[in-house]
């Protein structure tokens, strides 16, 4: 995260969620995704879609930064919790953490397993998704920019 933070010379403090608790509290399906805490520590926007090249999230960021009542106004709008019920989807993140103890463990092969039988319970759960390819193919990830075009094309290979 540390090479894109700099080259945005980003002024913000960053946060990876690397265990994704956040993303199984709040039933994510996708990464990148912000959140907005303010400076008494509260969440005051569920976690969005975070795309700095969108304008309407500039303008909210503009906001919230240079308009002291916005702060109350997400705080009124803040929506509860979203955390799935449904027990594939609670099957699915539990070996998805399990995939990520193991692999920090060193047992790659035995990761993978896991986030195999995880994407085929939640197959439309994204953050599965890019854990597997960020694994077996680190170079579309994390030399330079994040290569969207080929997780595209692999998505394609994946459905046939």
């Amino acid at each position: 995260m540390q090479p894109w933070h700099d080259k945005a010379n980003a002024e913000f403090v960053t946060l990876v969620d690397s265990q994704n608790i956040l993303g199984n509290r709040y039933n994510l399906k996708a990464i990148p995704y912000g959140v907005m805490i303010d400076a008494a520590g509260r969440m005051v926007k569920s976690p969005f879609n975070i795309n700095v090249s969108n304008k309407d999230t500039i303008l909210m960021l503009e906001n919230w930064l240079s308009d002291p009542t916005y702060n109350a106004t997400l705080l009124r709008n803040l929506k509860p919790l979203n955390k799935s019920q449904n027990p594939q989807v609670i099957e699915a993140n539990a070996r998805f953490q399990l995939g990520l103890t193991l692999l920090e463990i060193g047992k790659k092969t035995e990761a993978m397993a896991e986030w195999r039988k995880a994407l085929a319970l939640d197959p439309k759960n994204w953050i599965i998704h890019k854990q597997i390819w960020a694994v077996e193919h680190p170079d579309k990830f994390y030399d330079g920019n994040v290569d969207f075009g080929w997780q595209k094309a692999q998505l394609e290979t994946e459905k046939r």
